[in-house]
């Protein structure tokens, strides 16, 4: 029986070959993608030739590719709309994929409080695989606190290892939007402590930091789920989908 405690495992989806343990050993890799990608992104799927082109370019590393891609295949199909804002994006790999992924989808806002040099590798890449993408996307330098008026109603909000209390911004901002979110936290010891105190002693801090969360999601009216990435690219790999019910 799996360790209550501890977040869910998952296979791969998107890189089906990630779940040989051989090169599960990799999925953490923070080298950046060269040769390594060439010899195991082979097909002629889209994911596989934007991977190439990623690697083409040196522009992210294996962990946050293997990261962004499967988190996107989890939350994808309920939380799209024709607005999607990754928060606290840092290179942004994941709100581009629904720019890539998604024809639905109209525009992608970006935000961080500073555009990081490897987003122009990234977006270059994309654009070179899926041209439509040039368009879709806007990056907003300014920090969460301050983004929800610059931003779409309706929007669905991405918070992806937005650290400690940014996932709670994050939701703040879902709050604002009212629309779908999709979070994966991280570095729960910055995290907000509200809630029983019972729970942090008998469950532990992350566990009952993301319980309070859900029931704050289900306030705001959404119906809520939890999923997981493969533990073999992170630790911190618990999922959390917000979307509207029908």
């Amino acid at each position: 029986m799996p360790d209550a405690l501890q977040p869910a495992d998952d296979r791969f989806r998107v890189f089906p070959q990630f779940n040989d343990p051989a090169l599960a050993e990799h999925a953490r890799s923070k080298q950046r993608v060269g040769a390594l990608v060439h010899a195991l992104f082979t097909g002629d799927r889209l994911p596989d030739r934007f991977a190439r082109a990623l690697a083409e370019r040196r522009a992210i590393n294996l962990k946050e590719l293997l990261e962004s891609f499967e988190l996107y295949e989890r939350v994808r199909k309920r939380v799209r709309a024709k607005h999607v804002v990754d928060l606290c994006c840092g290179h942004g790999l994941t709100g581009l994929l629904f720019a890539l992924g998604e024809r639905s989808v109209e525009q992608v806002f970006l935000v961080d409080q500073r555009r990081p040099a490897s987003f122009d590798g990234i977006l270059a890449a994309a654009v070179s695989v899926a041209p439509w993408v040039a368009e879709k996307v806007r990056f907003l330098e300014m920090s969460v606190e301050d983004a929800a008026p610059s931003l779409p109603r309706g929007a669905t909000v991405l918070g992806v290892h937005a650290c400690g209390s940014r996932t709670d911004l994050c939701i703040d901002v879902a709050e604002q939007l009212g629309g779908a979110v999709a979070l994966m936290p991280c570095c729960y010891r910055s995290a907000k402590r509200e809630g029983p105190a019972a729970l942090y002693h008998q469950l532990g801090r992350a566990l009952a930091v993301d319980i309070h969360r859900t029931y704050r999601l289900e306030r705001l009216g959404l119906k809520v789920d939890w999923s997981a990435v493969p533990r073999a690219v992170t630790p911190m790999n618990r999922v959390m989908i917000g979307w509207q019910p029908e």
